[in-house]
């Protein structure tokens, strides 16, 4: 159901009102995403589609943290539809990445953990359907789901070696345009990482010109680079906030689209705000009385926030914010590796298939599709983005289109349906163990409506209330035996034919 929008502190907010119990794995909302084939070009809508790293559902204004400066994505979230119950499809960024190009899970897609697999050359992506469509496409920011590069080593580590057989880049995927890194960057001069926690040993020197590109005494060059749609690397030096310098080259891709006519798919992802992390003076001053890392890690949340406010300015300001879906969501829950950033009032962070891990910010406008100002709390995937954005495009899925884990929520945010009526499942392995180690050491989970079966090992279940027990306190599986049964024969159904799917890859 839809609650009243008020800004309201986490305990205020929470537990979410939803009341369904689905059936099947399949979607009925996914058979509606063969839409009219004849819909015109110039009334199809424009697409953005904004991504965060390691933003946790409670790293906003509007989910009620006292310190964090998001004045933006606080008025995107009154004037658009807030989506309080919106997960990514894995814990870690790749596999989730993956989800939103193909609405698959990212087991059959071959991109099971972060950095690990690539998206498979026999995927239909968003963009290759919406490209065949008649859109432009584009890509700016963080890719991580294939190599750049076949001869370029992209990693972060010293030593490691190219990956010539995961090279899947943006434009091989259906990206007309590319500004794309393969993996994080310091968010601040993101070619210069002078080392130690959050490159803060002395931040002044991440913000100073090395005297010679990827050289300066006491310091190293980034190993990561950006690199453009012919293929070719980014060499020159990059200054200021990571963030801006995606939004240039985004909003000047935009702006050349707008000039032609037609409409257009811009994939936005954001660095920030992963680790290495760097602010800029501005922004760390408006954390002064925080610790110096405090500062820099507040202070890319509130450079990121500035960024998406840009961009709706800039929509609007060109006048096509009316038919443009603008879609925002972070990748994964909160990281594990310091405590600044925060789930809200749920369990567990980044890696872990508990709420707090997976359930993310997340805001969504169109303003000629559905009506904004409202919260919607049914549950949502990054999986859904596929089938739901071919839907409001008006293109048809394509012929032969493999199994979707997604479906199209496109009813829920017209309010022609109230409630969703597929479950969504969930299988990741847990940091730490290989993907291809033994099954029984992964870790699943399986909504349906209000109850959440979660479980490691695939053989000892917990079932939670998340209406009555979002911070998932109280197992229910003793009590509700039928319940969690039921469940797990369901999900365990599902699991067989990701594995199975899974299986088939040739790596």
């Amino acid at each position: 159901m839809n609650i009243d929008k008020r800004q309201t502190p986490w305990a205020a907010a929470l537990p979410l009102a939803f009341s369904i119990v689905a059936v099947g794995c399949s979607s009925e909302e996914s058979s509606n995403t063969s839409a009219d084939p004849t819909v015109a070009k110039e009334t199809r809508p424009n697409i953005i589609m904004v991504m965060a790293d390691d933003q946790g559902w409670g790293d906003v204004g509007y989910n009620g943290n006292p310190i964090a400066q998001t004045p933006f994505l606080d008025a995107f979230s009154s004037e658009g539809v807030r989506l309080d119950r919106f997960y990514a499809a894995a814990p870690v960024c790749s596999p989730t990445r993956a989800s939103c190009l193909t609405g698959r899970h990212p087991f059959r897609v071959g991109v099971p953990w972060a950095g690990d697999g690539f998206v498979s050359r026999d995927e239909q992506t968003i963009t290759e359907v919406l490209k065949d469509a008649g859109y432009a496409t584009g890509h700016f920011g963080k890719w991580h789901v294939g190599e750049l590069s076949r001869t370029v080593n992209q990693s972060y580590f010293e030593g490691d070696l190219a990956r010539p057989e995961a090279y899947s880049p943006p434009w091989l995927n259906g990206f007309d345009a590319s500004f794309a890194t393969e993996s994080m960057m310091p968010t601040y001069n993101p070619y210069y990482y002078l080392g130690g926690d959050y490159g803060t040993d002395d931040y002044r020197h991440l913000q100073t010109e090395p005297t010679a590109l990827g050289q300066r005494e006491g310091g190293f060059r980034w190993r990561d680079h950006y690199w453009t749609e012919d293929g070719q690397m980014v060499d020159e030096w990059l200054e200021g906030d990571d963030s801006e310098i995606i939004m240039d080259r985004a909003l000047k891709w935009i702006d050349g689209e707008f000039a032609v006519g037609g409409p257009f798919y811009a994939q936005i992802w954001f660095h920030a705000v992963h680790t290495p992390l760097v602010a800029g003076d501005e922004d760390r001053a408006l954390y002064s009385d925080l610790s110096m890392e405090e500062q820099h890690w507040y202070g890319t949340l509130t450079a990121m926030d500035r960024q998406i406010g840009r961009l709706r300015a800039h929509l609007e300001r060109i006048g096509i914010t009316d038919n443009t879906i603008l879609w925002f969501c972070s990748d994964n829950g909160p990281s594990y590796i310091h405590d600044f950033n925060s789930a809200g009032p749920f369990r567990g962070k980044k890696a872990e298939l508990l709420e707090g891990g997976v359930r993310v910010p997340a805001i969504v406008s169109w303003p000629e599709g559905f009506e904004g100002g409202r919260i919607i709390d049914q549950p949502m995937t990054t999986s859904d983005f596929y089938p739901t954005l071919l839907e409001a495009a008006g293109v048809r899925q394509p012929e032969g289109q493999k199994e979707l884990d997604g479906v199209s929520v496109l009813p829920i945010l017209t309010g022609d349906r109230a409630v969703r009526l597929s479950p969504i499942g969930f299988v990741s392995p847990q940091r730490g163990v290989k993907y291809d180690a033994d099954p029984t050491t992964r870790q699943y989970a399986w909504h349906e409506g209000r109850f959440k079966l979660y479980g490691v090992g695939g053989d000892e279940w917990e079932l939670y209330d998340l209406e009555e027990d979002p911070g998932e306190t109280t197992d229910l599986s003793e009590d509700q035996p039928d319940r969690a049964a039921s469940m797990s024969k369901a999900l365990l159904a599902w699991v067989d034919r990701v594995n199975a799917e899974a299986a088939l890859l040739k790596r």
